[in-house]
């Protein structure tokens, strides 16, 4: 299987521009809604919009975006089990809903709050922009952090449903980057869940910024991205 960790990266990457985007044009919109008007003034036409929702129609084609990945994220998983849809659709909802409350709902607070400080201020837009950035997470890791959390409560799912004798490797990138204990993880071998649990703990990646994941073994490891010699980059 290909390993599809700059695919993700990527959306990810598309996925905070176009929260960048949104932000720009929010602000922009808005400020240009109540200009000439006093503090007070443009805090009553403020709080009648609903900037939740406006993030939430901006991004729906980011949230497109990720549910693409997802499908290839699943393309890509050798497994010989399967999960409902019903399963799936539900470890999607709950990564989305994780992605929702750190973006679209933080930042739909943040983005007001420093309108209207900007406002009462005189700030720029520009200035504005750099104060709501400082203040919320980045859109990129938050993307990729989700991937890596349906990835390991995928893996845990399929575990359940396949025979405890059934191997699993860690596949992945092994590189100058590649961390120590996710290099431990692919030099283990093929392990049964059992040993891996027993070794490491549980059967999850390293979350943050993570290019690998345990896979069940095919019979053909190199075909699953499994390398355990390093490539020097």
């Amino acid at each position: 299987m290909a390993d599809i960790s700059d695919q993700l990266d990527q959306i990810a990457e598309e996925f905070a521009g176009k929260v960048d985007l949104a932000t720009l044009e929010l602000v922009s919109y808005l400020r240009e809604l109540v200009k000439g008007k006093s503090a007070s003034q443009s805090l009553e036409i403020l709080s009648g919009i609903n900037l939740e929702k406006a993030y939430e129609l901006k991004l729906a084609k980011a949230f497109s975006g990720y549910d693409a990945g997802v499908v290839e994220f699943l393309k890509s998983t050798y497994t010989t089990t399967s999960l409902s849809e019903t399963t799936i659709r539900g470890l999607l909802k709950m990564t989305k809903n994780n992605i929702s409350a750190n973006v679209t709902k933080h930042l739909s607070s943040v983005t007001m709050q420093n309108i209207i400080d900007g406002i009462a201020t005189n700030k720029t837009v520009g200035e504005t922009l750099l104060t709501i950035t400082e203040q919320m997470p980045n859109p990129k890791l938050v993307v990729n952090t989700a991937y890596n959390q349906f990835s390991n409560s995928l893996t845990t799912m399929l575990a359940d449903e396949l025979p405890e004798n059934t191997k699993w490797i860690y596949i992945g990138a092994n590189d100058s980057k590649t961390r120590d204990r996710c290099r431990t993880k692919i030099g283990a071998g093929a392990l049964t869940r059992k040993q891996i649990l027993n070794k490491f703990g549980d059967m999850n990646n390293e979350l943050y910024r993570c290019r690998h994941k345990w896979e069940q073994m095919s019979s053909s490891p190199e075909d699953q991205n499994y390398n355990p010699q390093e490539l020097k980059q």
